[in-house]
């Protein structure tokens, strides 16, 4: 049997954008109504569900979402603090290291991680 946590629970919404996105990349507010990749430590909210069109996307808020990773250390199945890196993927929330470099980061969103895969460098998470 093959494990799929595809749709389950999805909530979306449509977003203007701002900047270049794609599919399956994490995102953040920017400002009111509007999404972006946002940088390195900031909070996401949600992954990019389509391709832009007139400037906004349909952007997943809400339940299960498969997105990259990036970063030394992979996230484990279990409640992660996750931040966005700057790329469109996310890696995990590390405050000291982020403060040690001159970044303002507050803690990282608290994540579902339901599966890993350290091969593709994915997981799938609920927001």
């Amino acid at each position: 049997m093959d494990i799929c946590f595809e749709g389950v629970g999805q909530a979306a919404a449509t977003f203007q954008v701002e900047g270049t996105v794609k599919p399956g990349m994490a995102v953040t507010l920017t400002a009111n109504g509007t999404v972006g990749v946002g940088t390195a430590g900031k909070l996401p909210c949600g992954v990019v569900l389509g391709g832009v069109r007139g400037g906004a996307a349909a952007v997943q808020i809400g339940g299960a979402a498969q997105v990259a990773y990036s970063g030394d250390t992979a996230p484990t199945a279990g409640w992660q603090e996750l931040v966005l890196d700057g790329e469109g993927g996310v890696r995990l929330a590390n405050k000291t290291a982020d403060q040690a470099a001159g970044k303002t980061v507050e803690s990282g969103l608290h994540c579902l991680v339901l599966t890993v895969d350290t091969t593709a460098k994915t997981a799938v998470v609920c927001m």
